[in-house]
């Protein structure tokens, strides 16, 4: 059996402590062997939990590691990740990839210069049950759809703070929500937006396909349970993907699978790329809506 593969944390947010930490911690195919933070006490609290040490100097990390997890803001990513590519590690990163496209632009460029794998935090297409869905998506040939990302995450909560407030849904969720619906209906080649880009945003998407979709986005929402679904409609049927019924455990699992299979040079849809064509999309909204 191979040894599992060794995972160094940058950063200790809320989402390293509360996500990616702990699965990466449980193994089998993974193990943290270091966290680095810009504030070292952070560090030391998270090394506690997940029993792994914490150190000072990013080299130390790398050191002691094959790989990278990245939980910092999206201003601080580029420049982290680019950091870690040229040290040869394979990352696993936060959408969205930067603040902005030109920033999103250079971890693409610095893992494409590095030859390194990369996996980004696009959760929903590490769920076991997804591809069920695709299939039934590609086989009824949809010709529009819906899909959504509905949470009181603004609200209050770890994460209702920072740039999330100041950007809005769409630059925080909206990967997430755009992604699914070209997992449905195909690419989106262009959007029209409404709404108020710190509460509640529709974008009305045209799929390379032809089909349309519209897709909700809001973190301001008062709903107990959050909403992240899918579905697309044909002539001949309907596919439906409700993301509350995933089994956390069997995501978890298959996070790290895919983790390693990436570092070892395979490819997954949770790419770089694919992150960054979605930053675009963010970008592009974002504009309609301060116009």
């Amino acid at each position: 059996m191979a040894e599992p593969l060794a995972i160094g944390l940058i950063g200790a947010s809320p989402w390293a402590r509360m996500m990616t930490g702990p699965i990466l911690a449980a193994g089998p195919q993974t193990r943290v062997t270091g966290i680095w933070s810009r504030t070292p006490a952070h560090a030391e609290a998270l090394g506690a939990t997940l029993h792994a040490p914490a150190l000072d100097d990013l080299d130390a990390l790398f050191d002691v590691c094959e790989a990278v997890s990245i939980s910092v803001t999206p201003d601080a990513q580029p420049a982290l990740a680019a950091r870690a590519a040229r040290a040869g590690k394979t990352l696993l990163l936060e959408k969205p990839l930067g603040v902005d496209v030109d920033g999103a632009q250079t971890v693409v460029d610095a893992v494409g210069e590095a030859a390194v794998g990369a996996l980004v935090m696009l959760t929903y297409r590490f769920d076991p049950a997804l591809p069920e869905f695709l299939a039934e998506a590609a086989r009824i040939e949809p010709i529009g759809g819906r899909a959504c990302f509905i949470s009181g995450s603004f609200l209050g909560g770890p994460f209702a703070n920072g740039w999330r407030l100041e950007r809005g849904p769409v630059f925080d969720i909206g990967p997430h929500a755009l992604d699914m619906a070209e997992a449905g209906l195909g690419e989106i080649v262009s959007v029209r937006a409404l709404g108020d880009p710190l509460s509640w945003v529709s974008a009305l998407c045209t799929h390379a396909s032809g089909a349309t979709s519209v897709v909700s986005m809001s973190c301001s929402a008062a709903t107990p349970t959050g909403r992240t679904e899918i579905e697309v409609y044909s002539p001949t049927g309907v596919a439906f993907y409700d993301a509350r019924a995933v089994d956390h455990r069997a995501r978890a699992d298959q996070i790290r699978t895919d983790l390693v299979a990436v570092a070892a040079g395979g490819t997954h849809p949770a790419s770089v790329a694919r992150t960054l064509h979605l930053q675009r999309l963010i970008a592009d909204i974002e504009a309609q809506l301060r116009s």
